[in-house]
């Protein structure tokens, strides 16, 4: 298995976790030192800051999250994977407009080999929609 395979094996344990909204095992997965830069949020740094907009989130979040990656690149102990999401509604409901975006996610190599989300940014840019995942 490549660097880039343990990357992408981080990212399906994430999927997993968020779309079980298993919010223990979802941040067993991030860096103690994650930013996430959430298109419709302010900055968040730390693991301390992050959680509690999952847990909130979480609590409307209806459907599943889908992944389709672009572009990755790993070099040393960093990685970037570069993909577009879109959120799958419930069966019988229709995909909202703002359902689907751009994501850049950097890991970070841990002392223990892991690969661990250290960086999250996504935007909601016009080449991206729910039609994509179709």
């Amino acid at each position: 298995m490549t660097e880039i395979d343990k990357v992408r094996k981080n990212l399906n344990a994430w999927m997993n976790a968020f779309n079980e909204r298993d919010i223990e095992t979802l941040f067993t997965l991030y860096d103690p030192e994650s930013l996430y830069a959430n298109a419709g949020a302010a900055m968040m740094q730390g693991i301390e800051e992050i959680k509690p907009w999952y847990e909130g989130m979480f609590a409307s979040l209806e459907g599943s999250l889908l992944f389709k990656e672009e572009h990755a690149f790993q070099h040393g102990g960093l990685a970037l994977l570069v993909g577009k999401y879109c959120f799958q509604p419930p069966e019988g409901q229709a995909p909202s407009n703002n359902a689907a975006g751009r994501v850049a996610l950097v890991y970070r190599k841990a002392e223990d080999n892991r690969w661990l989300l250290l960086f999250d940014m996504d935007n909601t840019p016009p080449d991206c929609t729910p039609t994509d995942f179709s």
